[in-house]
């Protein structure tokens, strides 16, 4: 009886080790294999914003023979004749006749064209194409070219606008818009460059996408487009890059599959050699007798059997180890490449430092950063919940974009008020540069209007706004006034009031964030002259031209935001960026303002006023601004606010509460 127990379960555990080696040499390769997915994913990721730079590159081309064509001699010659309108009609005719010259030939191969005085439309090779250029036209008065990718006649355009040298007596110049058509041959330079399939996609139209790169890759993204699931494999990455047009990308991820899949080849021998001396031991066991019947042989060969077990043990445990490690440097490493010196808030021993933060849940991801909301744990069982923002891995390598993020976490840690989402950490760990941000259950303001107009029908009423404002003011009047350590003042100005960056807490309380674009004079990093950053809805007008901005531009800001709030929707309406930039450099037409007088009730006079054009007929500081506010009327209390929240939010308020307090 006993004789048989034993063989049992000598064969018990001969069985149970070779089932745990399969088992455990499964794990190990399926492990492996992802990280090299990570790994390949991350590296097509890494490679679509070269690609969109190649794409923009490709209008800038465009932009430069438009410029030259704007100042063509001939051109040149005709703009200072111009003085009456006979004069511009007959321009128009002129440039028809251009076609058969020979000095325009390589212009006029190249595909449609226009000529505008201002944005005056002369003479155009494709009529349907007037419509789309005028607004590139008026960038191009302001900047001297502008660019742009469109959709188009089934086809993606690069579209480029030059500006003459010379203006007519009205200071008016010629300006030449060409188009050119995106085919496989201008695409494939791009794709063997980066050593992917690029496929451009014009106005979500499938059948009408054009592709450059290795044919079976290109074949698969097409196929993509028209599956309404696409498969998880880490080959692809795709983004919308304007109006109309999508950019796909493919790159093999077979190279780094198969790295993985030989990398976990190698534990395969140990774990089946280690599950194998395992099932002799065992079978030895079963079959030899009990210890008392084992002979000398018996006793010296189950002796060298445990010796060589011992052996295998502590070789697979060293070689897991090197494993774990070797995962970490080559599947990671090209990810978040560790950069090299910081001058910002963090210690360089971050960077050898795993992340203290552990991530409850993704919220968002910009062009700049990730964001989520992450839990840091400490003794007797302390918890704290955070909104941390990580740099993209791929941007780690980028020291103007590390010292634009460094930037925003300096001024933020600097920015010490109740109305103003405070910055607690900032540093660079394992996973590369981070920063983190308090923590507020709550919405925006633009979630706010949102869901007011969906449950009660109606946007934010007027004593709501008036608080909205008033907090909002108090944050803007801080940090345009503050002071740095030496008592010189900062010069801040956010440039990004709207809706989206003011936060109302489930309480009631409102904090203005993301100073990621502020401008301030103590910067490491500066906004390049002609750069135009911030929300086209809500841009003052010299903001938009790219012109100096100081203070007052915030408040412009803050004029549009209370806009929103009292109407439910912004001022300003357009098609695309461009008509959206033209709106915001123009400033309020006289339509705008009969709306604003006919829409706002008694907040018309102190919108029109933070609205004007110029920036010495706005209020001169925030502070005026509020004192113009507080004759409207009393506002809300944060009580009464609070109450708003939770009527409108109260369900995902508990559940968010729920989830993260489970999760951390």
């Amino acid at each position: 009886m006993a004789s048989t127990a034993r063989r049992l379960g000598g064969v018990g555990v001969a069985v149970v080790a070779l089932i745990g080696a399969a088992t455990a040499n499964s794990m190990q390769r399926s492990k492996a294999i992802n990280a090299a997915s990570v790994k390949a994913q991350a590296q097509v990721d890494e490679t679509l914003p070269r690609v969109i730079a190649g794409l923009e590159a490709l209008s800038k081309d465009v932009a430069g023979k438009a410029e030259r064509g704007a100042r063509l001699q001939p051109v040149e010659d005709l703009v200072g004749q111009i003085t009456s309108q006979s004069d511009v009609t007959q321009l128009s005719t002129t440039f028809a006749e251009f076609e058969v010259e020979p000095f325009f030939k390589p212009y006029a191969s190249v595909g449609p064209h226009a000529y505008f005085l201002g944005e005056q439309p002369l003479y155009s090779s494709d009529a349907k194409l007037t419509d789309m250029l005028v607004p590139l036209a008026r960038a191009a008065t302001v900047s001297g070219t502008a660019t742009a990718l469109t959709a188009y006649g089934g086809s993606v355009w690069a579209v480029g606008v030059g500006r003459s040298e010379k203006t007519n007596p009205q200071q008016q110049p010629i300006l030449f818009a060409l188009g050119e058509q995106l085919t496989p041959a201008l695409l494939e330079p791009l794709a063997t460059g980066n050593q992917v399939a690029v496929v451009l996609v014009p106005s979500g139209k499938h059948q009408d996408a054009v592709g450059a790169g290795p044919t079976d890759a290109v074949e698969s993204l097409k196929r993509r487009l028209i599956s309404m699931k696409l498969d998880e494999s880490p080959c692809c990455a795709r983004k919308t890059i304007a109006p109309g047009v999508e950019v796909l990308i493919h790159k093999d991820p077979s190279p780094l599959l198969t790295e993985g899949a030989n990398e976990a080849s190698k534990t395969t021998p140990v774990f089946f050699g280690v599950g194998g001396l395992i099932a002799l031991v065992g079978l030895i066991f079963a079959f030899r007798g009990g210890a008392k019947e084992q002979d000398p042989e018996s006793a010296a060969l189950l002796r060298e059997t445990a010796s060589q077990l011992k052996q295998s043990q502590e070789q697979l445990q060293r070689l897991s180890q090197q494993l774990s490690l070797n995962n970490t440097n080559r599947m990671d490493a090209p990810v978040t490449p560790a950069p090299q010196g910081d001058e910002g808030l963090g210690s360089t021993q971050a960077s050898v430092q795993t992340s203290r933060y552990e991530i409850v849940a993704p919220l968002g991801e910009g062009g700049m950063a990730r964001v989520s909301v992450a839990v840091v744990r400490g003794a007797e069982g302390f918890r704290r919940t955070f909104v941390l923002k990580r740099l993209r891995p791929e941007l780690a390598g980028n020291q103007e974009v590390v010292n634009q993020f460094i930037d925003e976490a300096r001024l933020g840690a600097s920015l010490v008020h109740s109305n103003i989402v405070p910055v607690f950490d900032f540093g660079r760990d394992a996973d590369g540069y981070f920063l983190a941000q308090e923590y507020i259950v709550g919405r925006d303001v633009d979630a706010l209007i949102e869901a007011s107009k969906a449950q009660r029908g109606r946007p934010l009423e007027l004593p709501i706004v008036l608080l909205i404002a008033q907090e909002a003011l108090k944050a803007l009047s801080y940090a345009h006034t503050k002071k740095n350590d030496a008592g010189k003042p900062m010069g801040l100005v956010h440039r990004d009031v709207s809706p989206n960056n003011l936060m109302v807490s489930a309480r009631g309380e409102l904090k203005l964030l993301d100073f990621g674009i502020v401008k301030s004079e103590d910067r490491v990093t500066k906004t390049q002259a002609g750069v135009v950053k911030g929300n086209l809805f809500f841009m003052s007008p010299e903001q938009a031209r790219a012109l100096e901005v100081d203070a007052r531009s915030d408040l412009f800001s803050m004029g549009m935001v209370l806009f929103s709030s009292i109407t439910g929707n912004p001022l300003y309406s357009g098609n695309n960026v461009y008509e959206l930039m033209t709106r915001a450099g123009t400033g309020l037409t006289d339509e705008d303002r009969a709306r604003v007088k006919a829409e706002c009730g008694p907040l018309a006079d102190v919108i029109l006023k933070a609205l004007s054009l110029d920036p010495k007929d706005r209020y001169a500081d925030a502070e005026e601004f509020a004192k113009a506010l507080n004759t409207l009327g009393p506002a809300a209390t944060t009580g009464e606010l609070h109450q708003l929240m939770e009527s409108l939010f109260a369900t995902a308020f508990a559940e968010e509460r729920a989830k993260f307090a489970v999760q951390a």
